[in-house]
């Protein structure tokens, strides 16, 4: 059986808390005894009979039929009269109760306060000091409350009254001061819920009730946004998709605002949850607008940008990342596809222009890529195509219903097939058609121009800026590939030695292509050992070279060398072992193929040897060049020389049973040439000259 106290207590708590007390309604004090009430409600009745006007005294209420049902509440049942008693003024007359004066004064100043300052809140104030003295104030009183309310049955002397009746209001008084802060958190400005919430708390023995409470007044709130979200969710797909942004961003977001307020995420799972929900529509809109191709004004990004700001959960933030990231990457793909088809309509006119866009349409079955393609032929039938662009790429969001989560790796390869859709439009012919900015000098080879790419002009480094050329045109070179100079990671092995390294293996690479080495030579380009990936650095590069090839006589090539397939096996590579630079020659490490012996004449090798790797046979093994004499450095003599040759060699090269070394000193031309370095070489070979396979040991 329901409670009277209690029932009582929660009809009155809300904001209405003190205009439903039925004392302050009929004027009457709260000790007014039953004679005093019943001539009022005598004197109303009587008034209201004949229709004459009277006068109500102190009521707040001037209804006279609102005033009757006062008094009729303060003359029926004791208990709930009580409950009235607390929320009303007490006076200063303590001489039936026996309390003390302050208490009395101390309990009407925590009523008028708490009146006023509710009236404040609701006329759109920001009474946050007089919010404090309330609670401060009811937080004292309800300390010494118990003596006043016992007095008060004893007077009331009704059988219904007893001291569980004082025990029932004490321990729901606190529900009745707080409540009316929590629905003017619920209901209120936006901008106070929190304040108010935090109030709430400080109220006396409210520090866990407070949330049970706004628990129970968001329950409407949290079922309405739900109800909303799912409602757009159904719509994203079917409808224009901004006016279902405005609806989100104007009803959806300012709820989740107050429910943050209320009962924020990091401390209620089903904010939460709304979090990422509302900023999945968001992902989802920003998804659907970029795959009806209509994502160049920025709109996409902004709401992406939202949605991150909004979500919660890893997964679902990695999958908004994920999106934005292939937003960024194909608005910068497909914005260079559409500069380079500008600069063919400009180069060759439109018919080629529209060639390309017409094969790339084919290619490709995103709607996204085809709408952009359509725009841009669009465009150049109209003539007023320009470069301009505004990007839109296919990208992925949660199907209706709500996705299951997705694992990273999978949602990963689904972005990165939109950006390999976007790629291939500007891979589709595209390197061979017109010069375009190229690099050869990324961290990761795949991210560099392929072989098969032609090159305006002769570089001057790997960083500098690259121009790709029609090959069909008369251009510089052509990239035919890229070697691994080093493992990853790996000591930069010195500048000599990572330029010999990479004209080997690109010049195996020129001869596996099977391109004339009278005729053509290679270039070769790497990375600074600043930049070089040795484990103990923050660099990603993968330690290889680039190799161009061009002509010997600088002529320009008129069309492509590079053939459809080549060959992969270790092939021969002629390269020089007395250089003017240790770094022209061929690699330590290395083998040379023949044997040298009747090669030399006058101390100089007549020719170029044949270098191989040390996993073909071979006749000898490079140990090294060592330096002998800094430049400036006269001509000391032959015997100086060779034995300093010797003792050189001997110091670097190991004791090895079974194997002689053979020593070249530095040639006599080179002795004319006082700025050069004179270095000896060292090569290990069998003492029975037989070839072997494998390193020397």
């Amino acid at each position: 059986m329901a409670d009277p106290i209690v029932d009582e207590l929660r009809r009155l708590a809300g904001p209405e808390l003190y205009r439903r007390n039925a004392f302050l309604i009929s004027g009457l004090r709260a000790d007014a005894d039953a004679r005093t009430t019943r001539q009022v409600a005598q004197r109303l009745r009587a008034a209201l009979e004949v229709g004459a006007d009277i006068d109500l005294g102190t009521a707040t209420s001037r209804d006279p039929h609102e005033v009757q049902a006062a008094c009729d509440l303060i003359l029926g049942d004791p208990r709930r009269r009580l409950v009235h008693e607390m929320f009303a003024p007490w006076g200063d007359d303590v001489s039936r109760c026996g309390c003390e004066s302050l208490m009395h004064r101390m309990h009407d100043s925590a009523v008028a306060a708490h009146s006023a300052t509710i009236s404040q809140e609701q006329d759109g104030g920001r009474p946050d000091e007089e919010w404090k003295a309330v609670w401060q104030i009811w937080s004292l009183f309800l300390a010494d409350a118990t003596s006043h309310l016992e007095s008060r049955v004893r007077e009331l002397d009704d059988r219904q009254l007893d001291r569980a009746a004082v025990a029932t209001i004490e321990t729901e008084l606190p529900r009745t001061l707080v409540q009316p802060l929590v629905d003017l958190a619920v209901t209120g400005p936006v901008s106070r819920a929190g304040t108010l919430v935090d109030i709430a708390g400080r109220f006396p023995n409210a520090e866990r009730l407070h949330r049970r409470l706004l628990e129970a007044a968001a329950a409407p709130l949290y079922e309405d946004l739900e109800e909303r979200r799912t409602q757009v969710a159904r719509r994203i797909g079917e409808e224009a998709v901004d006016p279902l942004v405005a609806e989100i961003e104007r009803d959806l977001l300012p709820q989740l605002r107050r429910l943050d307020a209320l009962l924020p995420a990091k401390d209620n799972h089903r904010t939460s949850a709304l979090h990422d929900q509302l900023a999945i529509l968001l992902n989802n809109c920003a998804v659907e607008l970029m795959n009806r191709g209509d994502a160049g004004d920025g709109r996409a990004e902004r709401w992406l940008d939202r949605a991150a700001k909004l979500v919660i959960d890893q997964r679902d933030r990695d999958l908004i990342t994920e999106n934005r990231e292939a937003l960024l990457e194909n608005q910068r793909a497909m914005r260079e596809f559409r500069e380079q088809v500008e600069y063919l309509f400009r180069m060759r006119g439109k018919y080629a222009a529209q060639r390309l866009l017409r094969q790339a349409r084919a290619q490709t079955s995103s709607p996204s890529v085809r709408a952009e393609i359509d725009q841009m032929l669009a465009e150049i039938s109209a003539g007023t195509f320009n470069s301009f662009y505004s990007p839109s790429p296919q990208t992925t969001r949660p199907a209706r219903p709500p996705r299951k989560p997705v694992s990273t790796k999978r949602r990963r390869r689904r972005r990165l097939v939109a950006w390999l859709l976007v790629l291939a439009l500007i891979g589709l012919g595209v390197w061979h058609w017109w010069p375009q900015k190229i690099s050869i000098a990324h961290d990761k080879i795949s991210d560099n121009a392929p072989a098969g790419t032609c090159l305006d002009e002769q570089p001057a480094g790997p960083q500098t800026g690259l121009r790709g050329s029609d090959c069909d045109s008369p251009h510089w070179g052509e990239i035919i590939g890229y070697v691994a100079i080093t493992k990853v990671p790996a000591t930069y092995p010195g500048d000599d030695q990572a330029n010999a390294l990479g004209q080997f293996l690109c010049g195996e690479k020129m001869v596996q292509q099977r391109l004339n080495d009278d005729v053509y030579d290679v270039t070769t380009l790497h990375a600074p050992a600043q930049r070089w990936n040795n484990g103990r650095n923050a660099s990603k590069y993968e330690n290889y070279a680039a190799c161009v090839v061009h002509r010997q006589d600088g002529l320009d090539l008129y069309s492509g060398v590079t053939p459809v397939a080549e060959l992969k096996d270790p092939k021969p590579v002629a390269m020089d072992l007395q250089a003017e630079k240790v770094a022209d020659n061929a690699p330590v490490g290395t083998c040379v193929r023949d044997r040298i012996n009747g090669q030399v004449t006058d101390g100089a090798l007549i020719d170029q040897v044949m270098i191989v790797r040390c996993t073909e046979w071979h006749w000898g093994q490079i140990f090294g060049y060592p330096t002998l004499y800094e430049a400036g450095q006269s001509f000391p003599g032959d015997s100086e020389v060779n034995d300093l040759s010797r003792r050189a060699c001997a110091a670097r090269i190991p004791s090895l049973p079974g194997f002689a070394t053979w020593v070249g000193p530095p040639d006599y031309p080179s002795w004319k040439d006082l700025k050069q370095v004179k270095y000896a070489i060292c090569v290990v070979h069998r003492a029975d000259n037989k070839p072997f396979k494998g390193a020397a040991k």
